[in-house]
């Protein structure tokens, strides 16, 4: 009999309490998810770079062949035919070339393009050498002994190629005095190029993206905006100097009007890119909406008001805290899921 009792009493205590229904009532608690619209709509995207004002790398000038007693000055601009420094007394003088001259040059020089290089310098700076051509005669030595008087030095008539600097362009400036006056068989100082140039880093995909020409506008410190394009796309690759590592992509922009970043100098400034044209409009949701997969795409979770059904999407422009969906669910090559159209709800991340 007090078996019974407690089976009873144990029986009766389960109906009373029935623990089940605690648990499908708490489960009916369960607060609805934060939810947003799926919209329709154009999705405008500015991209934002970090850039360098900058002359570009600067190089070494050669060598004195002799002691310096003469020294450039730094900052300063040095044109074709006029003196970067001075070596025993002499002025050496800017040349413009694609490469060095690398011979003595006089009435007994076999032909050679370099003799049609000093030409053209000759004739540039107004001692004209008769025809341009590749060969050394009395003409070319006669502008030879004129260039030479106008220097204020003796007037022998043969060139030596230490009385120049050679640039691949009309102009240098002097980046850094690198020598002190009696230093011989040294560098006197690096130079650089005249303009001024944004450079860019960029990510792989937005290397593939740019194009040159695409309009860009510079924001120098000052707030000043200056509207320009794009010049040039390095892609990289290429071996870094140090650290083994490989270049990243750059772009490259140029100002036709260096009045506006002359002021500002080498310093770091901001590109903006901004969407040219007319933009369609497509699918966006909320960024917060998507997840991430195990196969490097993404999802997002689709509220029918009882259940969430995850959808895969491929993504496109992210702007505003929001994306473009391109494409979802069986859209998607080889995916299953849902196609999200304007109004479905996505569920956000809290």
């Amino acid at each position: 009999m007090i078996a019974v009792a407690l089976v009873l009493t144990a029986a009766g205590a389960a109906w009373w309490l029935r623990p089940w229904e605690a648990l499908v009532a708490q489960a009916d608690t369960t607060p609805t998810p934060v939810t947003a619209a799926v919209e329709r709509t154009t999705l405008i995207s500015e991209v934002r770079l970090n850039a360098q004002l900058s002359y570009g790398a600067p190089v070494p000038l050669a060598a004195a062949n002799g002691t310096i007693t003469g020294l450039p000055v730094a900052d300063a601009t040095v044109q074709t035919g006029q003196r970067v420094y001075e070596v025993d007394g002499r002025p050496v003088v800017l040349f413009r070339g694609a490469r060095p001259f690398w011979r003595e040059l006089s009435a007994d020089s076999s032909d050679g393009a370099d003799v049609r290089q000093l030409e053209q310098n000759l004739a540039d700076l107004g001692f004209s050498p008769g025809r341009l051509d590749d060969g050394f005669d009395w003409r070319t030595r006669q502008a030879v002994r004129q260039w030479q008087e106008s220097l204020g030095v003796e007037p022998t008539g043969t060139f030596a190629p230490s009385d120049v600097v050679v640039a691949d362009a009309s102009s240098i400036r002097i980046a850094q005095v690198t020598a002190r006056l009696g230093d011989a068989g040294t560098s006197p100082a690096t130079s650089t190029e005249t303009l001024l140039r944004a450079t860019a880093r960029l990510t792989t995909a937005q290397a593939r993206e740019l194009t040159t020409g695409t309009p860009v506008v510079v924001i120098l410190p000052d707030g000043t905006e200056i509207e320009t394009t794009v010049s040039g796309i390095d892609p990289g690759g290429q071996p870094a100097v140090e650290g083994g590592e490989v270049a990243p992509p750059t772009a490259t922009i140029e100002f036709a009007d260096q009045a506006g970043v002359a002021a500002a100098g080498p310093v770091s400034v901001r590109v903006v890119i901004r969407p040219q044209g007319e933009q369609p409009a497509t699918l966006v949701v909320p960024v917060t909406a998507l997840l991430a997969t195990a196969d490097g795409g993404y999802a997002v979770e689709v509220w029918d008001g009882a259940a969430v059904d995850r959808t895969p999407v491929e993504i496109g422009l992210v702007a505003d805290a929001r994306v473009q969906v391109l494409r979802s669910g069986t859209e998607i090559d080889g995916a299953t899921g849902a196609v999200l159209t304007v109004g479905d709800l996505v569920v956000l991340s809290r």
